[in-house]
């Protein structure tokens, strides 16, 4: 499968924790949900040149809010990429990401899940 990469499409739900699109078939993008008790400050994942790419995010993601991301590299082929999701109160995950065939990643105050 391929996988496009770095910064992209923002748009944030109005709604927490709302009902994602049907993302399964499309490769490119995908739902993230704030379902912690913090704001997330920030969204990186390692580039294909092995750099961390910039805040995916323009403001800081509410708890109980969700955006659509879309990956926009066309020449990065990968699913897995490394993730590193940063909280207000300076707590993070720092994990790879299999995006192939997933809809949704999920992060709660105890885990960071994908669906």
């Amino acid at each position: 499968m391929y996988r496009l990469f770095f910064v992209a499409l923002a748009v944030v739900f109005t709604s927490g924790a709302a009902h994602a699109d049907d993302l399964h078939q499309d490769d490119w993008s995908f739902n993230f949900f704030n379902d912690s008790r913090q704001t997330v400050t920030q969204i990186s994942t390692i580039q294909r040149n092995g750099k961390w790419s910039r805040n995916w995010l323009r403001e800081p993601m509410d708890r109980g809010t969700g955006l659509t991301l879309s990956f926009k590299d066309k020449g990065d082929t990968r699913c897995d990429v490394r993730t590193y999701v940063k909280f207000s109160d300076g707590s993070f995950y720092d994990r790879e990401i299999n995006y192939c065939g997933i809809a949704i990643v999920r992060v709660t105050s105890k885990r960071l899940t994908t669906e």
